[in-house]
């Protein structure tokens, strides 16, 4: 069990010195296990419930979502807090990723502010929150798995697990770095693999065979040209869509014709747009393209879509969020974002739902990762006044 820390910044520096780093890149099956069993023994020691989601019904998938709540009353309402326990990578990172280092009011390390920052800041309030006198709401904290990836903790939370809980929240906080603003409206993406195929033989008599990287060299600049470049969605909060193509790799060898090559693209949606109609769209424009030139075969694969957050199914939430922030003395203003959150997988489940956290993006998944340690005591208080306002 982890020494009682005396403040929010020991526990965020202890939350940091464990590896978390997303399992598609590590490699490392379920790398928040360790950081959410410690969290797990804080809470506990600290009077809460907790309560272990399972993610898979695969018994060999460990993977859980850790809920952490604090009941007042069997009438009151639930609120709901969300921040996600992985990181990106801590490749290139010129600060140790591990160590927490505290230097001129900041803290550094992989995770700060993307998101253990906002977890750290969350449990501290909640702490907080219970040793109040009177107590309006039941409080739920949700430390998910999996977010810079697929987003399977949030998923699994909305699809699987509030089913067999007992309670459906009035609403979640889902903490990212915003500068403690609230953010009610974000875009989302559709992401897919294209390839083409082509025909391998020797390169000493190219005729032979057939050129997936020559096709795919056709493809780009026909997609860009017919369905990139004419893009025109808006939306007032979060800005204009985007398509591109953003990697590519293909052949065997040198001496080898190649026969498939392949691209990545990334579509980001806007509130107002549908992912489905979006993979619809793309899929018209390729077969189009292969119509007008035969010779180029493509491949597609199941898409990865992630809805945008709306701001229209939360309004009323995301107003009061916005009273508060004012009665605090702070900017009530609504913004939007480009980025894409685990907010928007409990909007489109029917969950009032906004992004507001210590810390800027400006600073996440940098080589320098850091939050202010102003930025944590903000949000403390932030979200002691989210859970003791009546919603």
């Amino acid at each position: 069990m982890m020494k009682q820390p005396s403040s929010v910044v020991e526990l965020l520096v202890h939350m940091v010195s464990f590896d978390t780093v997303n399992e598609v890149t590590s490699k490392v099956p379920f790398p928040e296990r360790k950081m959410l069993e410690s969290i797990e023994d804080l809470a506990q020691a600290w009077g809460f419930n907790t309560t272990h989601l399972p993610i898979a019904s695969n018994p060999e998938d460990a993977s859980y979502n850790l809920l952490i709540t604090y009941e007042s009353s069997a009438d009151a309402p639930w609120l709901a807090f969300e921040s996600h326990a992985d990181t990106v990578t801590v490749e290139g990172m010129t600060e140790a990723p591990f160590l927490a280092a505290i230097k001129d009011g900041r803290v550094y390390g992989r995770g700060v502010c993307d998101t253990k920052g906002s977890g750290a800041a969350m449990l501290w309030a909640l702490r907080e929150y219970a040793a109040l006198p009177k107590h309006t709401n039941n409080i739920a904290i949700l430390f998910v798995t999996d977010e810079e990836e697929q987003k399977t903790g949030a998923t699994a939370f909305v699809q699987k697990q509030l089913s067999k809980i007992d309670w459906t929240p009035v609403g979640i906080v889902v903490g990212e770095p915003t500068k403690c603003t609230v953010i009610v409206a974000h875009n989302g993406v559709y992401r897919t693999r294209i390839r083409t195929r082509g025909v391998a033989a020797h390169s000493s008599n190219p005729a032979n065979g057939k050129s997936a990287i020559s096709a795919m060299a056709k493809l780009i600049l026909q997609f860009e040209k017919e369905y990139c470049s004419k893009i025109d969605f808006t939306h007032p909060l979060t800005g204009s869509a985007a398509c591109s193509v953003n990697t590519i790799s293909g052949g065997s060898a040198v001496n080898i014709i190649p026969e498939y090559c392949e691209v990545k693209i990334d579509r980001r949606i806007l509130p107002g747009e549908d992912g489905n109609k979006i993979h619809d769209q793309i899929g018209k424009v390729l077969n189009s393209i292969m119509e007008e030139d035969p010779s180029i075969e493509i491949e597609t694969f199941v898409p990865f879509i992630d809805f945008p957050l709306d701001p229209a199914v939360g309004t009323a939430f995301g107003e009061k969020i916005s009273e508060i922030l004012v009665g605090l003395g702070l900017t009530g203003e609504r913004f939007g974002a480009p980025y894409g959150t685990d907010a928007s997988t409990y909007s489109v489940a029917g969950i009032p739902a906004v992004v507001l956290g210590p810390g800027s993006v400006d600073q996440a998944h940098t080589k320098d990762e850091w939050i202010e340690v102003d930025q944590l005591e903000k949000a403390i208080s932030v979200y002691v006044e989210i859970m003791k306002s009546t919603f």
